[in-house]
């Protein structure tokens, strides 16, 4: 294992990524993933970046507004700040698209997101298990760097990010700048953090907002908790954590993060002003879409051994006589794997001694209770007990 090094780790990523999404690489060229609902639109998005940024510009109008979809019910159009337009993957896409076809171009974006997100697991895999006092011994970096690639590829290829492949949902698939933030978060943590953990901080967080605002709010999220537990820490004098660096690093990413969101922002607050905060009202389907506690237990219906068995246990997703339903066929499930639920227990056990791994439990608890949504559910039922989600809707 003495091998295992960054290279052949992203060498692994590769072949996995071209393995596990079997049989996307015999196509290429002529297809992307999907159920033929959202992965049109997705891959629509890379055309319209190009064509508004590149295309037009040697028009009379120069470059367009990418965010005004001029082109569709015309001649009204369309504001695209609310819609899934996923720009960072687009901005990324254009100098392919200039050489190669869009849907090629999709593809290679889309297997990319593979490769950066377990990369980064693979780096914030490390930094945490330096903070766990390993002997200097050769067969202890080595299990070490071992068990930071297990990581990587429990992240990188978890059955929800390659369900929502399967489904299309592309932007729900750029999940790989979450890794770089918790990363740089956890450097700004330390004592001798640099002004340039603020910095990737920030670019990371921008990354994953771009890509995905829905994981940039929960980014955005995560950093608050911890700065505000960081400075409840200092005032009770416990732990080692620079309050300083972290507050100037914080303060850093923040500034980078208005700044470069505020082409979102403007185009956001014209129809927000008409229509209100329209984005949260009905709980902005959260009660559809969030985990159902039995999805946790359950491998997804792709699985090529369970899954008749989840389809009957969901009665195919269908809404049952009773009204409840357990949607499997689109996202009521986020199911970590037996060995990680497993070797997460036992990791905490073995080192439920120091701070820092139940500061990873507590964070993991409960961004976990969010994901239950308003209300618990248990195969499809409702029981009554009420989620923490709700609060998020009190955040402006």
């Amino acid at each position: 294992m003495d091998s295992v090094r960054p290279w052949r780790v992203l060498l692994l990523l590769v072949a996995l990524s071209l393995i596990l999404t079997w049989p996307l690489a015999t196509h290429i060229t002529t297809h992307v993933p999907g159920d033929g609902i959202d992965d049109p639109a997705l891959a629509w998005n890379l055309w319209w970046a190009k064509f508004s940024w590149v295309d037009r510009a040697g028009g009379p109008d120069g470059v367009h507004n990418v965010f005004d979809g001029d082109w569709m019910f015309y001649p009204v159009g369309i504001n695209l700040a609310f819609y899934t337009l996923t720009l960072l993957n687009a901005a990324l896409s254009i100098p392919l698209q200039s050489a190669i076809s869009l849907i090629l171009t999709n593809n290679l974006i889309l297997l990319s997101s593979f490769v950066i997100g377990g990369f980064g697991a693979y780096l914030l895999a490390l930094e945490i298990l330096a903070l766990a006092d390993l002997p200097d011994r050769p067969s202890a970096h080595s299990l070490a760097r071992a068990s930071a690639l297990f990581a990587a590829l429990l992240y990188a290829f978890a059955s929800t990010k390659l369900f929502y492949v399967s489904l299309g949902q592309f932007n729900i698939a750029s999940s790989q700048w979450l890794p770089f933030i918790a990363l740089y978060l956890l450097r700004s943590l330390r004592p001798a953090a640099r002004v340039r953990d603020g910095l990737l901080l920030g670019l990371f967080l921008l990354f994953q907002s771009w890509a995905e605002l829905t994981f940039g709010a929960f980014a955005v999220l995560l950093i608050a908790l911890v700065t505000i537990a960081a400075m409840v820490l200092k005032l009770w004098k416990r732990g080692s954590v620079a309050i300083r660096p972290l507050l100037v690093n914080v303060a850093i990413a923040a500034g980078m993060f208005i700044i470069g969101l505020a082409p979102y922002l403007a185009n956001m607050l014209p129809d927000l002003q008409i229509e209100g905060d329209f984005l949260v009202q009905d709980g902005g389907f959260s009660d559809v879409f969030s985990a159902d506690l039995v999805g946790f237990f359950f491998p997804t219906q792709l699985h090529p051994l369970f899954g008749n068995i989840i389809r009957s246990i969901a009665d195919d997703s269908a809404i049952r006589p009773d009204r409840s339903q357990f949607m499997v066929n689109k996202g009521q499930h986020l199911f970590f794997g037996y060995t990680a639920m497993l070797l997460a227990l036992y990791g905490l056990w073995v080192n439920r001694r120091r701070g820092w791994a139940w500061a990873v439990a507590l964070l993991t608890a409960f961004f976990w209770v969010l994901s239950l949504g308003p209300a618990v559910r248990v195969n499809g039922y409702e029981t009554g007990i009420p989620g923490l989600f709700p609060l998020l809707l009190k955040i402006p």
